[in-house]
């Protein structure tokens, strides 16, 4: 039987993939970009997490800006798996890569595209003020991944794009990133910055200005004008791209995922973020709940010298503990709407390499699906 996950990868060009901290996202998207390849699609993981765990994960010392092919890896673990026994099919006809995007390029490009002319590129690039936006502006790095996705998608170079996101609450800035972008770029604002200096007249923002200059030198005010009127060049494409970045995001071809482990102190911020998405519009497909105790048993076999030792009681009366209350956690998400839910297991080590991945990505089979929260 097809699991859900696959239904999703096959469905959807997009999935973008949310959680808290620590819950082993990154590792799963890419598990996720490998089923998909071996599935036959033209996959691709982009991380915009800052942690950067996506070369560990792949036993890489680095990804860059540009795709990494990662193919013939996934082809000698698919290989192996066959070997061994694996339910796989015949043959591997989908291929992976891997991209940490470089905001700094991705914005650099963003100003080239939508310039009037390279002269008017090169003007806004060159000024200070275009350096401190560029890298200290609340929502630029999450605006310019959305930009590389989109990127991505119009290209048409994969079918199955992976977006893996910073922690949920950065995440939640990230869907937020083009609204702030739109404010800094609304027509009356940047119309405002480029009044001559003596329609400023306001004693905090003049105190404002005298601070920046410390960071751009005494020509602040030229250098802020001039930065503004070049972005009053750009403001009509971006506002045309803004549109069809946010049309993307709301469309059926894009589906958000949330990792996440099943536990109580995970629950509130997860049932914030479905929420979110909700009232944006977005496309919440489910929950996988990763590092679950479900495949331990929960009794001491009776016909070893486990059942004799006072110890093995203890430890299997805590397995039995935690379960019980995994699946009381489990049961309480699944009282809303969810359309894919998958249970992963905890494992016994960290994941660094391709190999490593793929069984984690083999783990996404029909038996990880459930409709209740009982094991």
């Amino acid at each position: 039987m097809k699991s859900s996950i696959d239904q999703t990868l096959q469905n959807k060009r997009v999935i973008i993939t949310c959680g808290t901290g620590g819950v082993g996202k990154t590792t799963l998207s890419a598990a996720l970009g490998i089923r998909a390849a071996i599935q036959g699609r033209r996959a691709v993981v982009v991380t915009i997490d800052p942690a950067k765990r996506l070369a560990t994960s792949l036993g890489l010392s680095g990804l860059g800006d540009q795709p990494t092919d990662l193919t013939p890896q996934v082809q000698a673990a698919f290989e192996r798996a066959k070997l061994n026994g694996a339910s796989l099919p015949e043959e591997m006809k989908g291929t992976l890569a891997a991209i940490v995007p470089d905001t700094r390029k991705t914005f650099e490009n963003f100003v080239r595209e939508l310039a009037p002319s390279p002269a008017a590129a090169e003007r806004v690039m060159s000024n200070p003020i275009f350096q401190i936006f560029a890298k200290e502006f609340s929502g630029t790095n999450e605006y310019m991944a959305l930009e590389r996705l989109h990127s991505l998608h119009i290209q048409n170079h994969y079918d199955c794009i992976i977006l893996d996101t910073p922690p949920t609450r950065n995440t939640l800035a990230f869907l937020e990133a083009p609204r702030l972008l739109a404010q800094f770029f609304d027509e009356k604002l940047i119309r405002w910055l480029v009044l001559p200096a003596n329609k400023i007249v306001a004693t905090g923002m003049k105190k404002a200005f005298s601070i920046l200059e410390g960071l751009t030198g005494a020509s602040f005010m030229s250098h802020l004008f001039d930065f503004a009127s070049g972005l009053f060049s750009v403001q009509r494409n971006f506002t045309a791209n803004l549109k069809r970045i946010t049309e993307l995001m709301e469309s059926p071809q894009v589906g958000f995922l949330m990792v996440t482990t099943p536990t109580p102190t995970h629950q509130e911020e997860v049932d914030h973020f479905i929420q979110t998405l909700k009232k944006q519009g977005l496309h919440f497909e489910g929950i996988i709940f990763n590092r679950t105790l479900a495949y331990l048993k929960d009794e001491v076999p009776q016909d070893t010298a486990r059942a004799k030792n006072p110890a093995w009681k203890e430890a299997y009366d805590l397995i039995h503990a935690l379960q019980k209350r995994e699946r009381r956690v489990i049961a309480s998400f699944m009282q809303k709407p969810v359309q894919v839910c998958a249970k992963l297991p905890e494992l016994a080590r960290d994941v660094h390499s391709v190999e490593d991945l793929f069984h984690v990505a083999l783990a996404f089979d029909a038996r990880s699906d459930f409709n209740t929260g009982e094991s």
